[in-house]
């Protein structure tokens, strides 16, 4: 695929507040990119320069190798679904579809033909006549995607349109935009602070927080290796606790030493502090003194498809998040094992800077 978005150096501020800070990324034609981070992180500040909403103080914005970091919204080859979707209430869903296309002039009968091919798209055959306000959220959802469609864009601009629905037409919508991204063969760039949805959905997920970006990579790349505790901690649980790397490859966790697969060749010294990240469906539940490490549950609850215990170190010094298809007792003491692959081993930060970019949620 090819490149359609650069963002260079983007950098935004507010008074004395730094909302983006060197902000670079390339996103591909056709893709579906989701920007993921807590409230306040920068990913809407980020989609509202790349429809041109707004103007970074710094950097550039490339469309197509062209440079449209001024340009208007109006002359750019996007359009925009916001969170509250933006509808007219006093107009049906036809005059909402076709809103767009009546301010660009075109032919009624454009319009019409576009109306039907809109409204077969999201699935509301039948519903043009009829109120936007007398619709439900999940249709009203549908409404914003088509009239954003007809218009025929290059990209797609998502800023948390699923956010005001319930669970389960969240999950429903989440299915419908992967189905509308294939069908359209359009880019769609995604906004959302929720981990699942930006998982389910994206080919890239570029994770943000404090105005500085901290990961990009595929879901599973996302997932499996974080590249700081801040991505380990915010997509999915972890266990993030402080370790020491006693040798090549082996790393000291609660007085434990674990084979890993993280060593010289990649960066870390024996004696060197680290953090280690270990994912709670990753530790292995044996017969007490049968693991690496012994310790006793504490609480426990079921997540409908899994348990999730709480699990005190013998010494109790850790409490360890585990994941269990298995339902075991609270009291009982169990040995706990890890596989070497499932030991993410991180770099402490080093600087102000570092810590800056990677503080809690």
């Amino acid at each position: 695929m090819n490149e359609l978005i650069r963002l260079d150096n983007i950098g935004k501020s507010y008074g004395e507040h730094e909302v983006l800070s060197d902000i670079s990324l390339s996103i591909k034609e056709n893709e579906f990119v989701t920007l993921l981070g807590p409230s306040g992180c920068g990913k809407t500040t980020t989609l509202r320069i790349i429809g041109g909403f707004e103007t970074p103080d710094i950097g550039k914005v490339i469309f197509d190798g062209k440079d449209i970091t001024n340009v208007p919204p109006n002359q750019r080859h996007v359009n925009t679904v916001f969170q509250n979707y933006a509808l007219f209430p006093h107009m049906t869903v036809q005059e909402n579809i076709a809103f767009g296309l009546r301010v660009s002039g075109k032919s009624e009968q454009y319009i019409k033909d576009k109306i039907a091919y809109g409204l077969k798209l999201v699935n509301l055959d039948g519903y043009g006549n009829r109120r936007v306000d007398k619709m439900s959220g999940g249709q009203q959802q549908r409404v914003a995607m088509a009239r954003a469609i007809v218009n025929e864009p290059r990209v797609l601009l998502l800023d948390e349109p699923l956010g005001a629905l319930d669970l389960k037409l969240r999950q429903e919508m989440q299915y419908e935009l992967v189905r509308l991204k294939k069908e359209l063969g359009i880019t769609f760039i995604f906004v959302t602070h929720d981990q699942e949805e930006a998982l389910t959905m994206s080919d890239t997920v570029i994770v943000m927080n404090n105005g500085y970006i901290q990961q990009m990579g595929t879901p599973e790349e996302i997932y499996n290796e974080p590249e700081n505790a801040f991505v380990a901690d915010f997509i999915g649980d972890s266990n993030i606790v402080d370790a020491k790397m006693v040798d090549d490859k082996l790393v000291e966790i609660d007085g434990h030493v674990f084979k890993c697969i993280d060593g010289r060749d990649n960066g870390f010294n024996i004696g060197q502090p680290v953090d280690a990240v270990i994912r709670p469906e990753d530790i292995e539940i044996r017969e007490h003194g049968e693991g690496i490490m012994n310790g006793k549950i504490i609480s426990k609850l079921f997540i409908g498809v899994h348990y999730e215990m709480l699990v005190q170190s013998e010494d109790g010094k850790v409490e360890w998040l585990l994941q269990n298809y298995d339902s075991h007792e609270v009291g009982e003491t169990i040995g706990m094992y890890v596989r070497p692959e499932n030991i993410q081993i991180m770099h402490k930060p080093t600087s102000e800077d570092e810590e800056a970019q990677e503080v809690d949620i």
